[in-house]
């Protein structure tokens, strides 16, 4: 069983923005048009976090099928079910401290819209925040799929509250 230890996102800030800076450039290497993005728990101030970096990558759709084969050089494949024809995921398998994520997304496609949506609603929303750290807590210790479950129902009520209010 794969358990979920959670941790402010203050305690491995440095370390994430760091990773953030570094991965921003090797990316960057390959993708020079691409827009990249910190987003997960680690870019929220005062966010609970398992620990790992979130790095999202913007392309054009015409540039996607490309991205996704150069970024195949750079990392691994990561959760293969969840792909769809404007999203892909990676992660670096060597990466520890913090373990890294890369979703690469088309720019403007509903994939992306989910990502940053939902940190600047966490950002402008504290109650939502607090609402967000208690689920985290409340799986601390937890098995990694039931963590993973509650949190994607999570993100979505929060998306769905956000194309609702506006937020």
């Amino acid at each position: 069983m794969n358990v979920v230890r959670i941790r402010p996102e203050a305690d491995i800030r440095e370390a994430a923005e760091s990773a953030f800076e570094q991965h921003r450039s090797r990316i960057l290497r390959l993708l020079p048009h691409a827009q990249i993005e910190h987003v997960g728990a680690t870019s929220i101030p005062g966010a609970l976090t398992k620990g790992d970096l979130d790095v999202l990558v913007r392309v054009g759709s015409h540039d996607f099928d490309a991205a996704v084969q150069r970024l195949r050089g750079l990392y691994a494949i990561h959760q293969p079910g969840n792909w769809t024809a404007t999203l892909a995921s990676f992660v670096d398998r060597q990466a520890a401290d913090p373990p890294v994520g890369v979703q690469l997304v088309v720019a403007g496609s509903p994939d992306d819209r989910m990502f940053g949506t939902f940190r600047d609603a966490m950002i402008r929303a504290p109650q939502l925040l607090v609402e967000y750290n208690a689920l985290k807590l409340r799986h601390d210790g937890d098995d990694y799929e039931r963590y993973t479950d509650a949190k994607g129902r999570f993100v979505c009520e929060v998306l769905a509250r956000a194309g609702s209010r506006g937020l």
